[in-house]
């Protein structure tokens, strides 16, 4: 059986996914914020969010706030919610927080997405829920050569934390607080944590 009909089958997870979609971009040194370069034909940020569609999460947050608009007509036809995140000039921490306050009463935890990832795979998702239902968490990170990637799933249990943040580190900023309870996912290859954040970078992953 192919590996799509085998995902398809797989029994939806009671993990809330967060797409992080509400920065300028200031950094990006283009005239799109980065939700709305094209790769592949379509937006990043509808790409980044069919994916996460694609995968076990019980539902898609998407959280814009710059350009809300034009983002928000980019995901049109896609079975995501939009929460805008007027204050997200603040630092990614308004759009967790932003976030959490969507995410369903029943989720055992969630799992937040930057929007800045071309090559995201529903496995990678799908390995990270995984390994969260084996272990309980509470945070469960994908590795790389030793260095920690996203996105990042956090635990009901620390949403009270992160309900707390401020600034522009987001939910990386429990790490220091919960070293003992980070559970990690090695990865083989690292394509699918490289994300776009400058001119250059896009220059190194073709787009």
């Amino acid at each position: 059986m192919g590996g799509q009909a085998t995902q398809r089958m797989l029994a939806e997870s009671t993990v809330s996914g967060v797409l992080l979609a509400a920065g300028a971009s200031r950094r990006f040194g283009a005239d799109l914020p980065k939700q709305l370069w094209p790769v592949a034909g379509e937006a990043l940020v509808r790409r980044v969010a069919r994916r996460a569609l694609g995968s076990r999460l019980t539902e898609v947050i998407v959280v814009v706030g710059h350009q809300a608009g034009r983002v928000t007509t980019a995901l049109a036809g896609l079975p995501v919610r939009i929460v805008e995140n007027a204050a997200h000039s603040s630092g990614q921490a308004s759009s967790v927080r932003a976030g959490l306050e969507a995410v369903s009463g029943a989720a055992s935890g969630s799992l937040f997405m930057p929007v800045d990832q071309p090559h995201l795979e529903i496995r990678l998702i799908d390995g990270l829920i995984e390994l969260f239902e084996a272990t309980g968490g509470p945070i469960v990170v994908p590795t790389f050569g030793g260095t920690r990637g996203a996105p990042v799933l956090f635990a009901r249990s620390l949403f009270a934390e992160l309900e707390r943040l401020e600034g522009d580190a987001g939910g990386r900023q429990l790490f220091p607080l919960h070293a003992d309870g980070i559970i990690e996912l090695p990865l083989a290859d690292s394509a699918a944590l490289k994300d776009v954040d400058t001119p250059e970078d896009r220059q190194r992953l073709g787009f």
